[in-house]
């Protein structure tokens, strides 16, 4: 896995993915309120990670999924993290130290759509209207994973 972070907003941000687990530390360097968005974007390689081709792709309000009680497949991504982490329930997020430790997504939070293969997950936070002026870059993360057939 790969991070770009804005050190307007983050003081650090490690990323670190050994046999499909998942860590993250960070330090904030001021609260994030609301109006985070993420662009989650999925793709597929179809020939062993040389290219990737575009299953889906979602812009989300990020407290909006965190705070939300209505459950979706980000939703539940999320609550399987806050079992490994002690990442915030709600927004704005204050000024400190989070973390993600020995997170591992679960085989049954793999919608069925989503086949065996290796995988590219981008998400870019971001401030703003997505490729406008007005965007404020937050943080880009790379997560590759490889799904295995059950």
């Amino acid at each position: 896995g790969q991070c770009r972070f804005s050190t307007t907003h983050f003081e650090n941000f490690t990323l670190e993915i050994i046999n499909n687990t998942l860590s993250m530390d960070m330090t904030t360097a001021k609260t994030i309120p609301r109006g985070l968005k993420v662009l989650i974007d999925v793709q597929l390689s179809l020939d062993k990670g040389k290219s990737y081709q575009r299953l889906f792709a979602h812009i989300l309000d990020t407290c909006a999924v965190v705070s939300s009680l209505r459950t979706n497949l980000f939703k539940s991504w999320f609550e399987s993290m806050l079992q490994h982490s002690n990442f915030m329930h709600n927004c704005p997020v204050p000024v400190g130290h989070y973390f993600l430790h020995d997170w591992k997504l679960d085989s049954q939070l793999v919608p069925k759509y989503m086949l065996p293969g290796d995988y590219c997950v981008t998400a870019h936070f971001f401030y703003g209207k997505h490729k406008s002026k007005q965007e404020e870059h937050v943080l880009d993360l790379d997560v590759y994973a490889l799904v295995k057939a059950t």
